[in-house]
């Protein structure tokens, strides 16, 4: 089973969030493994990542993909045998030392949102790239 590393500082969604993300997690159940942890701040973040892992980080200023875009990155590393790590900064981003790190900075929208909505939208983004990847129908 292909594994799943994500980090998010702050707090995990809550309501109808916390929900939707269940849901998203049990259908990422049948491609994934997905480790997500929740840290209070960036102190000693990097070395929390395994350091083989390929590292995202989410950022305003990223690079925007599509979605088929996004599915290839995840296809390359599941063939490289190669594991991902995901990070959600919190509400004042990460330090230019941490971004520095990332093998690829990836934005999910020009536009800000709620750390909230862009935990689940990595969710769906990762659900959808499986799917392209698999030649299924998207369905939940």
């Amino acid at each position: 089973m292909y594994q799943i590393d994500l980090i998010t500082i702050g707090d995990l969604p809550r309501g109808s969030f916390q929900e939707i993300r269940a849901d998203y997690q049990k259908f990422l159940g049948k491609y994934a493994t997905i480790n997500h942890r929740v840290i209070k701040d960036d102190v000693n973040l990097l070395a929390r990542v395994n350091p083989d892992h390929f590292l995202v980080i989410l950022e305003a200023t990223g690079k925007n993909l599509t979605s088929e875009a996004f599915a290839d990155v995840l296809k390359q590393k599941i063939d490289l045998g190669q594991s991902i790590t995901f990070i959600i900064g919190g509400a004042h981003g990460l330090s230019p030392t941490i971004k520095q790190s990332a093998h690829l900075l990836l934005s999910l929208s020009a536009m800000t949102t709620t750390h909230d909505l862009a935990q689940l939208f990595l969710y769906e983004q990762l659900f959808r790239a499986f799917t392209i990847i698999q030649g299924t129908s998207y369905h939940k």
